[in-house]
């Protein structure tokens, strides 16, 4: 094995896949990262030859196609600790790496600097789990989905509650669906994806779709394709793929549970609530939910907070209010994240009574929601 490629490609490409190095799992070669060096490979820049990094947890699996000078294929697994810190240090200029032709060791030099480092046989690396090629492909627009992802990531379960640990991805008649859930709020969000056929409908882990939103922004890649069969889906960017496990289990009927007529809508511009929201929320520590209290009433919206402990505090904010009055508490921090997370300069909350789920979403789109259970405070 015999290559040589640029400091900074090669530090992209340790990036773009150490988030799924697993330095505490079962098997000590998951801590490493196998290097591949094959000079037959198309690189994302139209060059022929690249060396092709490879981490995995079992759960999610990285590859990073970086474009290099291949002058004998071969392959050895690092640790990826080890190999991150070293190319870190390394001066901005070409590295040379060459494995030993007995044993995995292998020896970096760059300018005056050399390591040489002791591996594993890149045989003993797990293959990351594809989808079978017959799989249907599916290409979607990157920087959609990646939108999609982080406008609703925030609201899925953790590890521990099934499928709602997941979000679900639904593609269908050119419309891309994605909702997540942690059982006290959904969000959801709706793109008309272009160029765009069949159809698609997975539950991925949360981690695994966090990563990917990374992975879509990193690359700035125009279009992403998607394999999935089985228990495997896999996305494949033009340096970069991904795959993924799907979460078990039915997704439950989200759509159910949204209401479709209101008796009380305020609008208010969202930056001003959210600003509001956190002030407020700092006095709202109880040890049961970060509670906040909404009084509504025509024309302006008063935000309470109070601790026994710490005290109290009010904010008021002008709303444009329709319906009669109502006094209605959430968790502040559900409420932060879903402004956050909504694409508009103002925002729609509309609701039916005190313990009746809440829509928030942007003023003059169906495109997005976020559903909050409100909390019954006696």
């Amino acid at each position: 094995m015999h290559v040589v490629v640029s400091r900074e490609q090669l530090a992209r490409g340790i990036q773009a896949i150490s988030r799924a190095v697993s330095p505490r799992g079962p098997l000590p070669i998951l801590s490493h990262v196998k290097l591949v060096a094959d000079p037959d490979l198309v690189a994302a820049e139209g060059t022929r030859g690249a060396l092709v990094l490879t981490a995995t947890d079992l759960e999610i699996g990285l590859e990073a196609r970086v474009p290099a000078d291949v002058r004998e294929a071969g392959a050895i697994a690092l640790a990826a600790r080890t190999l991150g810190e070293i190319v870190a240090k390394l001066p901005a200029a070409d590295v040379e790496v060459r494995r030993a032709e007995a044993g995995p060791e292998l020896t970096l030099r760059c300018q005056r600097a050399k390591f040489t480092l002791r591996g594993l046989s890149a045989d003993e690396f797990p293959e990351l789990p594809l989808p079978a090629e017959e799989a249907t492909p599916i290409e979607l627009d990157a920087a959609e989905l990646a939108r999609g992802v982080k406008q609703t990531l925030y609201a899925a379960a953790g590890e521990d509650k099934a499928v709602i640990s997941g979000i679900l991805t639904e593609l269908a008649e050119g419309s891309l669906e994605l909702a997540a859930t942690d059982g006290f709020r959904l969000a959801w969000r709706r793109a008309t994806v272009a160029g765009t056929s069949g159809k698609l409908s997975l539950v991925v882990p949360r981690r695994a779709m966090d990563e990917l939103a990374r992975q879509l922004v990193a690359s700035g890649a125009g279009r992403v394709v998607i394999r999935s069969a089985q228990n495997q889906v896999s996305f494949q960017l033009p340096d970069r793929h991904m795959t993924s496990r799907l979460v078990d289990g039915t997704y439950p009927n989200y759509r159910q549970i949204i209401p479709t007529a209101f008796e009380r809508e305020a609008i208010v511009d969202r930056a001003s609530l959210l600003a509001a929201v956190e002030r407020v929320s700092i006095m709202a520590v109880d040890r049961e939910a970060h509670t906040i209290k909404l009084d509504f009433k025509p024309g302006e919206l008063t935000l309470l907070a109070t601790s026994s402990e710490v005290g109290e505090s009010d904010e008021v904010l002008p709303v444009q209010y329709t319906g009669e009055p109502l006094i209605i508490s959430f968790n502040a921090t559900f409420v932060a994240e879903a402004l956050k997370n909504l694409d508009a300069d103002t925002v729609r909350l509309s609701m039916n009574g005190p313990l009746l789920p809440a829509l928030l979403r942007p003023e003059a789109s169906d495109d997005q929601i976020c559903l909050l259970m409100p909390i019954n405070r006696g």
